[in-house]
């Protein structure tokens, strides 16, 4: 969405403080990262607590002021957009490379908090997995079975059939165009989903799916051909039925495997990977460590192995931090370290 188009539900339709609206969005999205490296310093047992505030107060910022779309796709085609807007269009250049430009400069610094934090998305579905964990706690037991297994898989059949009739159902009534290609991230979520749970896939090697779906959004934003994130449906001032389908289906994966999005096709997921294996901080195994699992069980986007955080998987929730009951895992400033080190 550019310049100009505000949705109608939007809180802020004009300008703020004599603040156009790409200056109202980054103030924002500056404010929200601000709330989450001054939450690190939070006391282990209420650390969570302020993570989730901070995850509800930028779902309300994204629905209600931000104005440009801030998906998992859209900030990738928007940064290529605006880079094509310098020595031109200074002012549209800004707004369309502030907001994401702002995301990789926090990254490097605290790590991807964004994920972690205030992503929307991972919000939607880590409340889904949360929801997951309680009903699998409560019949704990039932969920031995392998009855209980079959039904799991029932379920998630059910709903790819259901999924796959509304697409077609949608197809019939409303031409999809090349900016609805987000469906076919959501079909294959669900089948890589199924393909885990099955055990006819392992988590690790899928993972390198986020790489190729990164590079087929930044290969489509060079050719100028958009492709609508799932989540654009809360920015965009149409109906957008593709994109609401799809986030649909990231929330119900996330039912079945923690985070599945951000684990196997969250492009912008990748390159947050990437940019904290350089980040400033990280979250590290001590030597007091007894590898009793409590870290690998807390956490939801499968980040630990043997007891060690895997740095390209990690979105710096903290959750393993605040659940390892030998206080074993700790943020570190490993820039710091390394010239202590020389």
């Amino acid at each position: 969405m550019g310049p100009g188009k505000v949705p109608l539900w939007k809180a802020i339709e004009a300008p703020l403080l004599s603040l156009d609206e790409s200056h109202v969005e980054l103030l924002s999205l500056l404010v929200l990262f601000v709330l989450g490296l001054a939450a690190l310093a939070a006391p282990r047992r209420q650390r969570q607590w302020v993570r989730h505030l901070v995850q509800a107060t930028a779902l309300a910022v994204f629905v209600y002021v931000v104005y440009s779309c801030l998906g998992v796709f859209g900030m990738i085609r928007n940064s290529i957009h605006g880079i094509g807007l310098i020595g031109s269009v200074f002012t549209e250049s800004f707004f369309w490379m502030s907001l994401p430009v702002t995301v990789i400069a926090f990254t490097l610094v605290s790590g991807p908090t964004f994920c972690g934090w205030i992503c929307p998305t991972g919000t939607f579905q880590e409340a889904a997995t949360a929801l997951s964990e309680r009903i699998g706690h409560r019949f704990r037991r039932w969920r031995r079975r392998p009855a209980a297994r079959w039904l799991e898989y029932l379920l998630l059949a059910l709903f790819f059939t259901s999924f796959m009739t509304v697409v077609f159902r949608l197809g019939s009534s409303r031409r999809f165009y090349v900016e609805d290609a987000s469906l076919y991230w959501a079909a294959a979520l669900l089948l890589l989903v199924f393909l885990v749970l099955t055990g006819n896939a392992a988590d690790g090697a899928l993972r390198v799916l986020r790489k190729v779906s990164f590079f087929t959004i930044l290969g489509s934003a060079l050719l100028k051909s958009a492709i609508i994130s799932p989540m654009h449906f809360a920015f965009a001032d149409v109906n957008d039925p593709a994109s609401a389908l799809s986030t649909l289906v990231l929330v119900v994966a996330a039912l079945f495997v923690g985070r599945a999005w951000c684990r196997y096709l969250c492009p912008w997921g990748y390159l947050m990977g990437c940019l904290h294996r350089v980040s400033r901080l990280r979250v590290v195994a001590g030597e007091n460590c007894n590898s009793c699992g409590a870290c690998q069980r807390s956490c939801r986007v499968g980040a630990i192995s043997d007891g060690q955080v895997v740095v390209d998987r990690c979105q710096m929730c903290l959750s393993c931090v605040d659940n390892c009951p030998q206080q074993a895992l700790e943020v570190v400033d490993v820039w710091r370290r390394r010239q202590e080190d020389h």
